[in-house]
């Protein structure tokens, strides 16, 4: 039972299994092809604490792009005649519009991200200033409407983007809620550095835009507490993912959604909020130009760092380099538009394959939901896996589990492949096709239709491959350090045989045995693999374990679960042969002790609601453990009571256990 087939158990596919539907599904996303269709970075880096409002702004995206065919000068933006910069309409022409936030009676701050602050090497204490809470509310900026491009502000705007959403394609849909507000650079660099050194700041709830189509620009407290708390959690776990910084409270703002609630702005930063839907915009529009222009844009602006290209490409070629073995004739040389394809396709991979090692469902995984940097993005109906179900899904409006755990990476990969088609042109044209004068001026000869389209099925074809490869390679990376054991281990050749022999077997106990997920993992690092198999077995998975319910018998599973632990203690002393630095507590760096469940989200927020948020002590404790899941020194000494109830996490009854949750936001 490898990584890449797809073998059914007689009652459910093995999280491996499920894994591998990528290949047996990826005829059903086979692309659809058809002819259609400067490099300036801020080097600066922070070395000391700063305030925000002293950091260099830039905007490198609108100093980049065409604006809005009907808003395009920031002064007609501040003139606002008939209120365009907040009215919803299609855009011809333009990758964005200018807009402002629209003004709100009444703000509250409530909360700011400390590891936020410190990533942007912003003072902590900042937050206290009047200046700060103004300008990541928005406030700022209708109160210095004339002066705050002389500030140094760049004009704030809201990105155009389509998208196909639950395998429909939507139309034009964009940031129907987001302001974005400038670029600032960040603290330090990374080591080693793949990531560009900028921060975009932007505003989520801050109101309309041209891109708000039925909807109100609004968000509601609810759902930007949890939008908060998850960005920052998934980032302390180390899942790639957009970043919360702060939190404020909108009290006499309402947005109907299932009743009158309470609104609130998030502001949150990434290192850029481009999208898979940013280039579907470019083909449905037929602009040929204009995808180029993105597609050189994130090849120079995003994956160029300190001179070296496509990094996450170039490593796995450091494993594994024979996937073009079977397709040099017919692809030749690559491109850097298709190793900009490959780099989007391992970053995502690599993602998707980290929320399923820790269990964390998105819930909606559209493509405008997908970013190029294969970041966590857009959070509603998102959901950490109580307890082991490949059929689970958060969302309860996902009815056929399109975005559930078992789907997952076959629904990045089906995202992927719709890339793959708005690039058909760019990644099939190759070396000499792409420096022909008429090519470039975004003209296309139909004598180039069939080499073009036979190209660019090629490089999608091997982006399934890479694809699957780079999902294996993080799953497997990311579940030995779990389990405790040292990446040095991997064969990376056979890499599918310790999904196979370890991983699979595992995951179909902790289905029959239905006992907490991630609290496995935690028992596993500190239990003595001295003492036999089934005392072993009786202290991590069986106490959960309900013979009354289940269709297995105890005796069963304690045969079954010391199977695996056999396997398991010859990899454990490989590993120590292997590594004798590494040890199986060391596991504690990938196995949080908290994890924000549903239950303890849905707890704080009715908490801060019902005080019309005075009362910030569920929050700020919530805080503490999301932020710092692997630290417990860091949580405080304030309400230990609730610390230890939310510790009990999947030990308090199906009630509270694999919750879901709807769309609205």
């Amino acid at each position: 039972m490898g990584i890449v087939s797809c073998k059914k158990s007689s009652s459910f596919f093995l999280c491996s299994d499920i894994i591998s539907h990528i290949r047996v599904r990826t005829a059903a996303s086979a692309p659809r092809l058809s002819p259609i269709l400067s490099n300036r970075r801020n080097t600066r880096t922070i070395a000391t604490m700063s305030k925000l409002t002293e950091l260099p702004k830039t905007s490198s995206f609108t100093d980049y792009f065409q604006p809005d065919d009907k808003i395009s000068t920031t002064e007609i933006a501040l003139a606002n005649e008939n209120g365009i910069i907040h009215k919803p309409r299609i855009l011809e022409l333009g990758a964005f519009s200018y807009t402002l936030p629209q003004l709100r009676k009444d703000y509250k701050f409530l909360t700011a991200s400390s590891i936020a602050l410190k990533d942007i090497g912003l003072d902590p204490e900042q937050v206290k200033d009047k200046e700060f809470q103004e300008l990541v509310s928005g406030e700022f900026y209708l109160m210095h409407k004339d002066s705050f491009q002389s500030k140094g502000y760049p004009f704030p705007y809201a990105q155009a983007y389509t998208g196909w959403q639950f395998g429909q394609f939507a139309g034009q849909l964009g940031d129907g809620r987001v302001c974005n507000l400038f670029e600032v650079p960040k603290a330090k660099k990374e080591t080693p550095k793949k990531n560009r050194d900028k921060y975009e700041i932007q505003l989520k709830g801050s109101g309309m835009t041209p891109y708000s189509r039925f909807a109100d620009g609004k968000a509601v407290l609810r759902s930007s507490i949890r939008e908060y708390i998850i960005s920052e959690h998934l980032n302390a776990i180390g899942i790639p993912s957009t970043r919360a910084l702060s939190l404020t409270y909108l009290p006499t703002t309402y947005a109907n959604r299932h009743y009158a609630e309470k609104c609130a702005i998030v502001a949150r930063f990434a290192e850029s909020w481009i999208r898979l839907g940013t280039f579907h915009l470019y083909r449905w529009r037929g602009d040929r130009v204009g995808i180029r222009k993105l597609s050189d844009y994130v090849i120079n602006e995003l994956f160029t760092i300190d001179g070296e290209k496509f990094g996450y490409f170039e490593d796995i070629l450091k494993h594994k380099s024979d996937f073009f073995e079977g397709s040099k004739e017919s692809i030749g040389e690559l491109t850097d538009y298709d190793k900009m394809y490959y780099e989007t396709i391992i970053r995502n991979a690599s993602t998707a394959a980290m929320w399923q090692s820790y269990g964390f469902l998105n819930g909606v995984l559209n493509t405008d939901n997908t970013s190029i940097l294969g970041l966590s993005l857009d959070f509603g109906p998102f959901s950490i896996m109580d307890k082991y179900d490949p059929n689970y899904t958060p969302n309860s409006e996902d009815h056929e589990q399109r975005y559930g755990y078992r789907n997952t990476p076959t629904a990045i990969w089906w995202n992927l492949t719709r890339l793959g088609e708005d690039l058909a042109e760019l990644i099939g044209a190759g070396t000499t096709l792409l420096n022909d004068p008429k090519f470039s001026g975004g003209k296309f000869d139909e004598t180039w239709e069939e080499p073009v389209i036979k190209r660019a099925t090629k490089v999608i074809e091997v982006g399934g491959e890479i694809f699957q490869y780079a999902f294996t390679k993080k799953y497997v990376e990311t579940f030995l350090g779990r389990l405790g054991l040292s990446t040095k281990l991997i064969d990376y050749s056979n890499i599918d045989s310790y999904n196979e022999e370890l991983i699979a077997p595992l995951l179909e106990l902790l289905f029959k045995v239905q006992c907490d997920f991630n609290k496995f993992f935690l028992l596993l690092q500190q239990v003595n693999l001295e003492n036999s198999n089934e005392t072993v077995a009786a202290s991590i998975l069986l106490p959960s374990f309900n013979e009354k319910e289940s269709r297995y018998t105890e005796t069963e599973l304690v045969e079954s679960i010391s199977e695996w632990l056999t396997k398991f203690r010859i990899l454990v002393s490989e590993s120590r042969s292997i590594d004798p630095e590494h040890t199986r507590p060391t596991s504690h760096k990938y196995n949080p002790y908290f994890l924000p469940r549903n239950w303890i989200l849905d707890e704080v927020i009715q908490y801060t609601q019902d005080s019309g948020a005075e009362d910030l002590s569920y929050l700020k404790k919530l805080e503490k453990m999301s932020f710092n899941p692997y630290d417990r020194s860091k949580w405080g000494n304030e309400l230990k009571e609730l610390e230890q109830k939310w510790l009990l996490q999947g030990d308090r009854g199906d009630e509270y256990s694999m919750l879901q949750c709807s769309c609205s936001s």
